[in-house]
């Protein structure tokens, strides 16, 4: 049965609309997945020989005690960044295969994502070393045992915060929690953690409560998605739902263009997936705080800071323009629409938002003065310059969302396309590059004001640029309408 799913999973691959990029993209994700190896393997000799050498500390130890910050990051890793795997179970249902056997390779694939492999590289090595270093070779194995099924464990954990947001909020509420008492000292949870990791060591047998733990999490989300694994009823039942329709008459001064501006209004009203990227933008507003050393002295990570901070609805929204439109943009493009007004409605609320995030972002003047007009200077850039690359690259974005998907199981999708990535390099390394020219010239306040004359001037220059922006989608009107009629792709 494995075999089989694993060819229809090639033929869904190698026959899709976007099979080269897929290949561009599984490419380059070899090439990531040889280079965080080895910086991975890198680490398991520094922490081992720095911890003992250095620092003077038992290597397992010290380990041991920061692992729960290490599972703590795991966790919020994979729910920004993990993908949720791909089946698609319409046609398999009518099939003479087994529920059972669908929802085991749909978990499968979860296990294989280099968020779990990728910590072996580190783990692995680490635990020959402390073979060699003369450690107890059982008690190794048993400590590998405990680690392994806490990484897995988090993998399904993972797929429940996807799919129902209750588990979700009270995952978010403990992570806070945990995190507030170590910030303020209030309790070393780590010195009640570090000994059950180190009992897996000392007693090897203790690494069965880890495994049962594992076991437990993979039967619940077991049972979750065969539960709704259904064509009449579940996650794939179209479910009816009444909305009260939005007025919204104020955004009649726009003219035509208010009509995309409704309709996306209304997604972020109504739709999770939308609503999800407007709260991440929120988050992005606190970025800064992990960064204020840097700031503090002043090096290119201002800017860098200032374009996340200001930009968190542009990286997160922007950057799926027009895949949100995905499902019915065949429809819209049948239409007497120009380009024109269609982007104008996207860049305006890119524009919105960026401004919103500028304006809450004020509590950063508690830093100083310097430190919030670097985020005033990374807003202006995303004004002038970032609003339009991010337009710019949704031309190649050719992956269609699926506004659904959180109420499917294994049905998430997300966007990815070579061009754009290389198009996302100008959207930080630049303003970067230009605060440093600023730096070496006179100063960081000549800096910021070269970042923030260089996104005026793309803000002067935006009719020009629409011109050319508005080009490039005609010439890709057609693939990008072949890519979004595949829904295997």
């Amino acid at each position: 049965m494995l075999q089989r799913f694993l060819y229809l999973q090639w033929k869904s691959f190698t026959r899709g609309a976007g099979f080269a990029t897929g290949l561009a993209q599984k490419i380059l994700m070899g090439f990531a997945w040889i280079y965080f190896s080895a910086v991975f393997a890198g680490l398991a000799f520094i922490a081992f020989w720095v911890v003992q050498d250095d620092m003077g500390l038992d290597p397992l130890v010290f380990v041991s005690d920061n692992l729960l910050y290490a599972f703590a990051f795991w966790v919020v890793l994979r729910y920004f960044l993990q993908k949720m795997p791909i089946v698609h179970i319409q046609p398999l249902l009518v099939l003479p295969i087994s529920k059972k056997s669908i929802v085991r390779f749909g978990l499968l694939k979860t296990a294989l994502s280099f968020f779990n492999l990728g910590n072996l590289f580190f783990f692995v090595p680490f635990g020959i070393i402390l073979m060699q270093q003369d450690y107890s070779p059982l008690g190794v194995l048993g400590w590998w045992v405990t680690i392994g099924s806490v990484i897995l464990a988090t993998n399904f954990l993972n797929i429940m915060l996807n799919s129902v947001d209750r588990i979700l909020i009270i995952v978010a509420v403990l992570l806070a929690g945990i995190f507030a008492l170590q910030y303020y000292e209030i309790f070393d949870l780590t010195t009640w953690t570090s000994p059950l990791f180190m009992a897996s060591y000392n007693q090897p047998l203790f690494a069965l409560i880890p495994v049962g733990i594992l076991i437990l999490t993979y039967r619940w989300s077991f049972a979750h998605f065969k539960k709704k694994l259904m064509l009449d009823e579940g996650t794939l039942k179209p479910k009816t739902e009444t909305h009260r329709a939005a007025e919204l008459s104020w955004l009649d001064r726009f003219g035509r263009t208010a009509i995309f501006l409704r309709n996306d209004i209304r997604l972020i009203i109504r739709n999770k997936r939308a609503r999800m990227a407007v709260w991440m933008s929120i988050g992005f507003l606190f970025y800064g705080l992990i960064f204020m050393s840097d700031i503090y002295s002043g090096s290119t990570m201002m800017v860098f800071v200032g374009i996340f901070v200001s930009g968190g609805f542009l990286f997160s929204f922007g950057q799926y323009v027009p895949s949100w439109d995905s499902s019915y943009y065949p429809l819209m493009m049948s239409q007497n629409i120009a380009y024109k007004e269609y982007l104008a409605s996207k860049w305006w609320l890119i524009v919105v938002g960026t401004l919103a995030s500028m304006l809450f972002s004020s509590f950063y003047v508690l830093f100083g003065w310097e430190t919030y007009f670097a985020i005033l200077a990374g807003g202006v850039y995303n004004l002038g310059i970032n609003a339009h690359l991010v337009l710019l690259s949704g031309a190649y974005t050719r992956v269609p969302i699926d506004l659904t998907s959180s109420k499917k199981a294994f049905g998430d999708k997300r966007s990815f396309n070579l061009k754009a990535i290389l198009l996302s390099i100008p959207k930080i390394v630049v303003p970067m590059f230009l605060f440093y020219v600023g730096v070496l010239v006179q100063s960081k306040s000549l800096g910021l004001i070269l970042v923030a004359l260089v996104g005026v001037l793309g803000f002067a220059f935006r009719n020009l640029v629409f011109g050319w922006i508005e080009k490039i989608y005609q010439e890709e009107k057609h693939k990008t309408l072949q890519a979004y009629k595949q829904k295997n792709a």
